[in-house]
């Protein structure tokens, strides 16, 4: 017997890039991610291969998590899941494409499907244009966007010896709103009177008190790690 299949059949392929709305979830450039889940819903052990059928020039991979690899037969357990992964690149939001079949059996029965998915590669300097960093004078923040109302970002805060001693640590990334002067307790830190400054917003890059202009605003994030940034002052956390 050959079955043809959908998230609910013997072999479920879910598009993850999909809402169910039927809208396109927003992949960003140079992330792998997660577009489709890949689930054995045979009885038995299904021996499995995923081969790449093409793609346009705007997914940059194809790849997998879990027990199945594109280009090679692999064995899923019973109920096991496992998921194809791409990276894209853009210069601008565009639209990607890419192919698979999916073929293979489990006792007896047989599955043979292509399938074409497509989805939405955001370009990551269209997202953060438009974000800047205000540092404060009292060694506090505000970011400024007229794109979003909130954003996740890391707060990098001199701790006690006043401004240009004392170590710098990071906190844990926290949402916060846009266009709101924040606190240093805002991103969990213990002490409103340590000084920011740097902040990391998800997806944009780090924004540092050091690189902002003489009105305090600071425009332009590095991809720099907070070690090369900051150097010796810098203290990881464990």
């Amino acid at each position: 017997m050959n079955v043809v299949e959908d998230e609910n059949a013997y072999l479920g392929l879910e598009d993850l890039t999909k809402r169910e709305d039927g809208a396109d979830e927003v992949v960003r450039e140079d992330e792998e991610t997660r577009v489709v889940k890949v689930k054995n819903q045979f009885a038995r052990p299904l021996s499995l291969s995923v081969t790449e059928l093409g793609r346009n020039s705007v997914v940059e991979t194809i790849g997998s998590d879990g027990p199945i690899e594109i280009g090679s037969t692999n064995t899923l357990g019973v109920g096991a899941e496992a998921f194809v992964t791409v990276k894209c690149e853009t210069d601008e939001t565009k639209e990607a494409e890419f192919s698979l079949r999916f073929s293979g059996g489990a006792g007896g029965t047989t599955v043979d499907k292509s399938r074409a998915f497509t989805f939405t590669c955001e370009s990551v300097e269209t997202e953060s244009s438009d974000i800047s960093v205000e540092f404060l004078s009292n060694g506090r923040v505000k970011i400024r966007s007229s794109d979003t109302s909130n954003v996740t970002a890391t707060a990098y805060i001199r701790g006690p010896g006043g401004s240009g001693n004392g170590d710098i640590r990071s906190t844990d990334p926290v949402s916060v709103p846009v266009g709101k002067e924040l606190k240093q307790k805002r991103f969990g830190w213990e002490n409103n009177g340590d000084e920011i400054v740097g902040i990391e917003i998800e997806g944009v890059g780090l924004f540092t008190r050091q690189s902002a202009d003489s009105d305090g605003i600071a425009s332009d994030a590095t991809s720099s790690s907070a070690e090369d940034v900051f150097g010796d002052d810098y203290v990881p956390e464990n």
